[in-house]
Order: C-alpha cells, then structure tokens, then sequence
C-alpha cells in the first residue's frame, strides 16, 4: 500500500464567511481548524469541527460534498446541523475538499477522464484518518462516513475498498455504478449503510440509467439494486420492514418512506425513500435551489444519520426515534 505523509495542520480559521451569509447556521461553542499537505504529490485540504470537551476516544465523521462543491458548501447544504450534533455527543466533524471539486467514487467512465486521472481520494482519506487519529485521539473503530450526490459516491467506495476502517457509512442522492460502469475493486465485509434518495431526483436517477447530463459519467444500478447490493453483503435475506414517516406539513407534496434489511447480530441496511423528493439533503435550517427537485419536511438527514450510527454501533445517540403512521 503507498504510504502517504501525515496531513500538516495549520492553527488558522478556515474561511466560510462565503457560504456563512447565505443561511443561519446554529450556535455551537466549538472551534474550526484548516488542515492540508501534500497527499499523492498534490496539496490536499480539509477542514474540521472540535467540540469543546473533546475526549480522547471520540468519533470522527466525514462530511463529503457533491460534485461542484467544497467543504464549506458541504457544511451549508446539511445545515450546520453535523456541528450542532458534535456538541451534543462530542465527536469530531471533518469537511474534506475535493481536487476540482469532485471526487473519483467507482464510476469506471468519470474516473478515466482527463481531469480525474491520477486522483488518490481513497489514499487522502486514509491520511486524514491517520492525521485526525494523532491529533484528536479518535477511535479508530468509530470513524463514519457521509456524503451527498458525488460525495455519496465516495461513500460507496470507501464502504468496498476501507471497510476496515469504517464502522459505517450514509450516501444521499447517489446509487451504485451499474456493472460495467465499477471501477471499484471490491474488498466488502459487513457494515451499517444508510441510504436516502429521491424519486424525482433529475441528478441521481432514483431507477438506474443515465441522468439528464448525458452518458459522460455512465449508468448506474437503480436504487433497489444499490440497497440489495449491501444487504446481501451484510447476510440480510429476509423481508424489510417499512414505515411512513408522519407528514408534518401539508403544503409539502413529499412523503418518506423508511425501509429497514435488519438481522440480529448483522448490521442494518436501511433506505430512506423521499418520494416526490429531489437532489437534496433534507433538513431545517437551508433550502436548496428548486431547480434539484423537492425538499421534504418529513426527515432531517444529518439527525437520522447521526443516529443510525450510534445505533448500529451500539453507542445509543439518544435521539428521539421517529414515529411511524
């Protein structure tokens, strides 16, 4: 395995007053900190939330961005809420940027072309761990991941290539590459998975195929594949359980509904289908374009993820399980 060089941090605030007036983010007491160096001979940078409190052993979470962000948009499109949930259960958040702000998940097409060639995302999240594990004493047996759209699609890949060093991952927007389309060599094994996708969702096709962007990229599996690929992984053969989750807003045309592949003693695969939902990450507190479709009321993506995590992990988050009709 190449070896990379530990990340060099660097004590300065990162720079969000960009995205900071564009909505509300909630109060936290914690602090920020810019971290970058060189990973596979290019500069490399991310940026993380600190928690007061902070103890040794913690959770680290990764927060990846879509296709045509950064960090910083990252952090606003979930709403500021991965940082409101840190002070409340004392884990690290990390918001990585991509090179050109984009990230090679396993799509076989995206990856070979020019502007993505060469590219070691896997390798800088293995050197951000590392990185992270030194400088706040995280567990490395709690270290999750998340992303939404081409960020979930980093998700993926690190479920099938790092299983071994993550305890559980969440993808929203995105599905598996379709068969020919896998650059991915997969080396799976067991592990919690999260996925929330869309049914109207002009990026991500919630049923496989090629998007509105052409062919460029590639077809996808369909989202039922995509949760099936990770049950059959995890030994999960019998039916799931669904649930609607109750409607709180009549002027909101979406409904979600919550499916769950569960076994004892196997991790959970669980899809969370937002139907009539868009190429959002649903929460409270920022509204994406309406050009990305519809964003339900229904369910609070960064909560229920937070959630499923320490679950699955057996460390309770004490967040308040929704109710089902």
């Amino acid at each position: 395995m190449k070896k990379h060089h530990l990340l060099a941090v660097s004590l300065a605030m990162y720079g969000i007053a960009a995205t900071a007036a564009a909505m509300e983010y909630p109060k936290t007491a914690g602090a920020f900190t810019r971290n970058e160096g060189m990973i596979g001979g290019r500069m490399r940078s991310y940026f993380t939330y600190e928690p007061r409190g902070l103890k040794p052993g913690a959770a680290l979470l990764f927060v990846f961005h879509g296709g045509g962000g950064d960090g910083g948009e990252a952090r606003e499109g979930s709403g500021g809420e991965y940082e409101a949930l840190a002070d409340r259960f004392r884990f690290v958040v990390a918001y990585p940027n991509g090179v050109g702000m984009s990230w090679n998940g396993c799509r076989k097409l995206q990856n070979q072309t020019r502007a993505r060639r060469g590219i070691d995302d896997v390798g800088f999240v293995d050197a951000m761990i590392a990185a992270e594990i030194a400088r706040h004493h995280i567990d490395p047996k709690r270290v999750f991941a998340t992303g939404h759209s081409n960020g979930g699609a980093l998700a993926f890949r690190l479920a099938l290539e790092r299983a071994d060093k993550f305890a559980g991952i969440a993808a929203i927007s995105s599905n598996l590459p379709a068969p020919d389309n896998m650059e991915c060599a997969p080396m799976p094994r067991p592990m919690p998975v999260l996925i929330m996708n869309g049914t109207a969702d002009p990026v991500n096709p919630y049923n496989g195929g090629t998007n509105g962007r052409g062919t460029g990229f590639g077809r996808t599996m369909s989202t039922d594949q995509t949760v099936q690929f990770f049950a059959a992984i995890n030994g999960l053969q019998g039916p799931p359980d669904i649930a609607r989750l109750p409607h709180v807003n009549n002027s909101d045309r979406t409904s979600v509904d919550r499916v769950t592949w569960s076994a004892q003693g196997k991790p959970s695969v669980v899809l969370y289908t937002i139907n009539g939902g868009g190429h959002v990450v649903p929460q409270r507190n920022y509204r994406f374009p309406r050009v990305v479709g519809p964003q339900t009321e229904d369910v609070d993506a960064p909560e229920v993820i937070w959630d499923f995590f320490m679950k699955e992990t057996g460390m309770d988050s004490g967040l308040a399980a929704e109710q089902v009709q």
